[in-house]
């Protein structure tokens, strides 16, 4: 029986150390989205951080929604500037307030607000 002890602490040795290395991770932690505000993720979910492209230089962020003046902060695009999502059908605007889906891949353009009472 000493054998079969053995082997089921071996075989397992990171099913219940509570190390968060298993496979899958815990069903009851929201899967891999991650917890929102709690910095993206639980540990054994995987790398939850993305590269993008903020004016041709790449940042590593987490993936998932963002409110566009606190993305604009992590990737150190000046506050008084405008940052536009680079999409297929050319550049779309985002409003500070508004959110943002950050995937990996996504490209940013920061510009100078234009226009002005008229």
């Amino acid at each position: 029986m000493s054998d079969q002890d053995d082997g089921k602490g071996k075989g397992h040795s990171d099913a219940g150390d509570n190390s968060g290395r298993g496979n899958g991770g815990n069903p009851d932690h929201g899967g891999g989205d991650g917890n929102p505000g709690h910095g993206g993720g639980n540990p054994g979910h995987g790398d939850d951080k993305v590269t993008i492209l903020v004016d041709n230089a790449q940042k590593r962020v987490r993936g998932g929604q963002w409110i566009v003046s606190e993305l604009k902060a992590q990737v150190g695009v000046d506050p008084a500037k405008i940052l536009a999502e680079i999409t297929p059908n050319g550049l779309k605007d985002l409003d500070d307030a508004s959110t943002v889906a950050v995937r990996d891949g996504s490209r940013f353009m920061s510009h100078a607000r234009t226009g002005g009472s008229s």
